[in-house]
């Protein structure tokens, strides 16, 4: 196959981004040398593409491409990520990974949730504040964690996130909306554990081994969150598959499989969750667009613990989009 692989450079990423998450391009390179291995190990011809303000140029310049394998996190700011993919719709171009709606819904941190509530899917309470002067829901009670409405990769989560009372609220606020121009979203912090679920397919869906996320509590003065720096350092100790009981993996697993569906992700998701103290899961947000750094990246360890080589998981991601195309032209 003659496979084009789909980057964000470096040279364009948005400012904010690199005093902010300063590791990302790094993350980035390494993913798409990994990516661009596995692939030409298996047999494909790769060629590499920028994500670039004269991109739909330069597709067309490509036009022998069997498919694209996007990893384009955007090409000005991460929040654009969505624009990429619809170069790629707009152009008819076969591509892996989630169309429009469902990269806006995922992207969209507070839509999406509320369509959780609307199919019954458990999710904390939450509130978005768009200028910081919106009165606090008196149904949401501390401690309420804070993050931008439409960020990735943990952008925006420090140790300062999750807040416990209404002054150090106030605060957060403020920074998220002056730091990256966009609402905040405040929501109840369920104390508990942490846990993440890749799913791979399209008719039929292929859940892999549930990873729990486990914090080192030196490492975090709070209650133990996913933060960019713990995500940049992967100072966790990750379990996978998850210490739980079977029938709460199954029911996680269910919920899993339904929000999949619901947003209309395609090929691959990853989606995160925490369970409190009395065994109910809540469900936070969906990756769209995981990352897949080899024994970094959530996706490819919960892949190798079902057995896939990372060769052969980069192989089959591609081969589950061209299936997909195919059954729909």
């Amino acid at each position: 196959m003659k496979v084009g692989i789909l980057y964000s450079e470096k040279e364009v990423d948005n400012e904010l981004e690199h005093r902010i998450n300063p590791h990302g391009s790094i993350q980035m390179d390494v993913t798409l040398e990994s990516i661009k291995n596995a692939l030409e190990n298996r047999g494909h011809e790769t060629t590499l593409i920028p994500a670039v303000i004269n991109l739909p140029t330069k597709l067309r310049e490509l036009s022998d491409l069997d498919i694209i394998f996007n990893l384009s996190t955007g090409i000005t700011k991460k929040s654009q990520q969505a624009h990429v993919v619809s170069i790629l719709e707009m152009m008819s171009i076969p591509f892996l990974g989630s169309g429009l709606s469902s990269q806006v819904l995922s992207l969209e941190k507070h839509v999406a949730k509320k369509i959780f509530d609307y199919e019954g899917i458990p999710t904390p309470k939450f509130q978005v504040f768009y200028t910081g002067e919106e009165k606090l829901r008196k149904d949401l009670n501390f401690p309420l964690i804070l993050k931008p409405v439409h960020e990735g990769s943990s952008m925006g989560i420090t140790e300062d996130s999750i807040v416990t009372d209404e002054e150090s609220f106030k605060i957060r606020v403020s920074e998220i909306i002056s730091d990256f121009k966009q609402a905040a979203m405040v929501e109840e912090f369920i104390v508990g554990r942490e846990f993440t679920i890749g799913i791979m397919g399209n008719d039929k869906l292929e859940v892999l081994p549930i990873e729990e996320i486990i914090f080192d509590h030196r490492d975090t003065k709070k209650l133990g969150v996913m933060t960019l720096d713990i995500k940049t350092r992967d100072a966790i100790v990750p379990k996978t598959p998850a210490d739980i009981p079977k029938e709460k993996a199954e029911e996680i697993v269910a919920y899993a499989k339904k929000i999949f569906k619901v947003l209309g992700c395609r090929d691959f998701a990853r989606i995160d969750l925490r369970m409190d103290k009395q065994g109910v899961p809540y469900f936070l947000e969906v990756n769209a667009l995981p990352g897949l750094q080899p024994e970094y990246s959530e996706f490819p360890r919960m892949a190798a613990a079902a057995g896939y080589m990372y060769d052969e998981l980069v192989e089959k991601l591609m081969f589950i989009a061209l299936d997909r195309y195919e059954k729909n032209n």
